[in-house]
């Protein structure tokens, strides 16, 4: 057999195996995110966020972000984040947001993905912040099924996905090779409070930054001030799906919390907050 050949067939069988991989890591069954591969023939970035026109910080953020094929790894079609450039990557970073799905507060939901982050040297890359948000609807907003980024206010931000066991606070350290991970929403335990807040939500979406600003370490002299790993995020097979519904609420006795349909939820004998059963009716604001 030439050695020709041999490389040949090592390469095929290299692709089938990242293929196989992927196959195991990934169900598109039940994604409530559209294009959450970033596959789609006619936009590979549909459905995706990654202009900020109103945003004088991210005025050049389209100009960083693509979908390309990762040569390490034969996965085709991935989201990159470009933040090789140093002033980017310490600085405001490079970010996109998936297009907003309807929320339900009473609903649970898991997030997955598969994401890699490399330096421009190879080495070690930006870290990110990923984590979903909470929406509602902005006060002049003309309501829709299908609202812009403007229609909508930040009401929650959940706490970010991180890739190691230990939580690092507002970053996430991402490895070389691809890695899924995964959380769930809302979290058990959360307050009675925390949960209204919850109820004040119509709409969710997924934050992705690629950011390796310095930050505390530079401040404490633990490393050179100004320094960042710049680099690319790579990030595929995005999924949210329903799984659900949510863990039930304890009340703290006589706290007399109420919801954002304006009943007191002290008033459960069980000291637990009854949720609506799914297809129920949702709450409206008391005027």
């Amino acid at each position: 057999m030439t050695k020709c050949r041999i490389l040949f067939i090592a390469a095929l069988c290299a692709l089938g195996c990242a293929a196989a991989l992927k196959a195991q890591t990934y169900d598109p069954a039940n994604n409530l995110l559209a294009n959450g591969s970033f596959d789609d023939n006619d936009d590979p970035l549909n459905h995706w966020i990654y202009a900020f026109d109103h945003n004088r910080h991210y005025l050049n953020n389209h100009q960083y972000v693509s979908v390309v094929d990762d040569p390490s790894s034969m996965r085709k079609s991935v989201l990159r984040l470009d933040a090789s450039v140093h002033e980017v990557c310490i600085n405001q970073g490079v970010q996109v947001y998936s297009a907003p799905i309807r929320f339900d507060p009473k609903k649970k939901y898991k997030i997955s993905l598969s994401a890699r982050s490399v330096g421009v040297k190879g080495g070690t890359g930006p870290k990110c912040r990923i984590y979903p948000i909470g929406y509602r609807w902005h006060p002049k907003a003309v309501k829709s099924n299908n609202p812009a980024f403007g229609d909508l206010r930040e009401a929650v931000r959940f706490q970010p996905i991180y890739f190691k066991n230990v939580k690092t606070g507002e970053f996430s350290f991402v490895p070389k090779q691809w890695k899924r991970v995964e959380c769930v929403i809302p979290t058990p335990g959360r307050s009675e409070l925390q949960q209204s807040h919850l109820e004040n939500c119509d709409w969710l979406m997924l934050k992705i930054l690629a950011l390796d600003a310095a930050g505390s370490d530079a401040a404490s002299g633990s490393i050179p001030r100004g320094y960042c790993n710049p680099g690319y995020l790579y990030v595929d097979d995005v999924k949210i799906e329903e799984i659900g519904l949510a863990d039930t609420v304890g009340i703290t006795k006589g706290a007399s919390t109420k919801g954002f349909d304006g009943k007191s939820w002290s008033g459960s004998g069980d000291g637990k907050k009854p949720f609506v059963p799914v297809g129920g009716p949702r709450p409206v604001r008391k005027k």
